[in-house]
């Protein structure tokens, strides 16, 4: 019964985990959707592009748009759960005004601005002179802010 109740348990787990997010993992699940846009950037900005490594929901689709200086991916689920992650390459200017600073696990501070329908978080990569920026709305929206920042931890 203990054996039963593990595996089960496993199962369950393995059902609210994300798919696979690593770049090479996403371009083999969605060819055309997410992979074909990415390949026109060369290998160094692919590599910079902000990819969670963990999201709150299960992913049914991945999608991407690429320009020179800027890639936005797309993920949904199947219910009410959306998220739009943007790379910006060789920013300038200023970020967008926020009414929250929080610090990241990174040491980035992430400005957050909280909407009745979705959250924006916006930060500075030094480290790869980039500016992440992810709009995300979640089914349940009082953890929406905190699953957002989960999120935004973890892109590397």
């Amino acid at each position: 019964m203990k054996k039963f109740l593990t595996f089960l348990a496993v199962l369950i787990l393995a059902g609210c985990s994300s798919a696979d997010l690593a770049l090479s993992d996403l371009k083999e699940s969605y060819p055309a959707a997410f992979a074909e846009p990415i390949e026109t950037l060369p290998e160094s900005k692919q590599e910079q592009i902000g990819l969670p490594d963990d999201l709150p929901f299960e992913v049914k689709s991945v999608e991407a748009s690429a320009a020179e200086d800027e890639v936005i991916v797309r993920y949904q689920s199947s219910k009410a759960y959306n998220l739009n992650v943007t790379t910006l390459f060789n920013p300038s200017g200023e970020m967008a005004e926020t009414d929250l600073q929080i610090p990241l696990n990174s040491g980035s501070v992430a400005g957050v601005r909280e909407q009745e329908e979705q959250v924006f978080v916006e930060w500075y990569n030094s480290e790869e002179d980039v500016i992440y920026q992810i709009e995300y709305s979640a089914a349940d929206k009082e953890k929406q802010t905190e699953e957002a920042m989960d999120i935004a931890n973890s892109i590397n």
